[in-house]
């Protein structure tokens, strides 16, 4: 594959950069141990903690970060608006079914630390975003960057999966810029082959990749970067290695980069959409993608450092 820049369109434009994130976000509860018998509660989604950061880093820039979702129509689907509109998430497409409800997890840890997850979204208003009265083809294609996950495919009815995988493979032939991360997570789907088939009908239809080797070593075991590069088969994919450091593809697999250990590592949670934020808002900057693995590294290394998804605005490493 000869290699063309999908980033390269995006310089032509006489106004902002219209990005938007598509997936679920969930009120998570934490603390559950509290003495007082109080929890902790925030909003989390891979796709949202990514929304977050990207729209961080993309303060100086003409850009618009969106997210695309359904909520419900009470108050915690309100807080959740209110969450991403404080953090300059732009939330206008957001669907608002009165019949429905976010989705609820719950973080427990155990003597030694070790977190597992209690989730209630059978009722996520999330999974109804492409049916009727929810987001339509023209409201996502009216975005020049579309940005998404395997969870955001995995919540969905096979029908309407199908139909944002064809939509995605559209918007890439009309030369709008299409990112995937292969999150995979082996509950949210009916079986390993299942998730390769819709993983593999969404690289196709992917401009930039950001998958991470762990989730792709689940449903592929064995492959080197070089095997996983040629499989996928996407113009540009930065590929995370955890603490090894990311690995790029350009049309070919180039020499593997040496990057600096984080200096503390906490809580891993968000490493990966925190990555991709950093890699995206680095390209949109006009820097090499050698460059924007640098700067994907360098935010989740700052994150990985500190407690939770989400870290304090104060705690973000210097942009670049």
């Amino acid at each position: 594959m000869t290699y063309s820049d999908p980033f390269a369109p995006l310089a032509h434009l006489n106004r902002p950069i219209r990005v938007a994130s598509l997936g679920e976000c969930m009120i998570e509860l934490s603390d559950l141990g509290a003495v007082d018998g109080r929890v902790a509660m925030g909003v989390a989604g891979d796709t949202l903690n990514f929304a977050v950061y990207l729209a961080r880093c993309c303060q100086d820039l003409d850009v618009e970060v969106s997210y695309l979702t359904a909520l419900g129509v009470d108050q915690l689907s309100d807080r959740m608006i209110e969450t991403m509109q404080a953090e300059g998430v732009r939330a206008e497409n957001v669907v608002r079914f009165a019949n429905k409800l976010p989705g609820i997890y719950a973080i427990e840890l155990d003597e030694a630390g070790e977190r597992s997850f209690r989730y209630w979204r059978s009722q996520s208003a999330a999974k109804s975003m492409l049916d009727v009265g929810g987001l339509s083809d023209a409201d996502i294609e009216a975005f020049d960057v579309l940005v998404l996950s395997a969870i955001s495919l995995a919540i969905l009815a096979p029908d309407a999966r199908e139909r944002l995988i064809g939509l995605c493979a559209r918007m890439k032939a009309a030369g709008k810029v299409i990112v995937f991360d292969s999150n995979y997570r082996p509950a949210l789907w009916q079986s390993e082959n299942e998730a390769r088939s819709v993983i593999s009908a969404m690289w196709a239809a992917t401009s930039v990749g950001l998958p991470s080797r762990d989730d792709e070593a689940k449903l592929w075991p064995g492959e080197a970067p070089d095997q996983l590069f040629a499989r996928i088969d996407v113009p540009e994919v930065a590929l995370k290695d955890g603490p090894e450091g990311p690995w790029l593809w350009k049309g070919e697999a180039l020499p593997k980069a040496v990057f600096p250990a984080a200096d503390l590592v906490v809580d891993t949670t968000s490493a990966g959409d925190s990555f991709n934020a950093g890699y995206l808002s680095a390209r949109f900057k006009g820097r090499s993608p050698q460059q924007a693995l640098a700067a994907g590294h360098r935010l989740a290394c700052a994150v990985i450092g500190q407690q939770g998804a989400i870290i304090p605005p104060a705690a973000m490493p210097p942009l670049e």
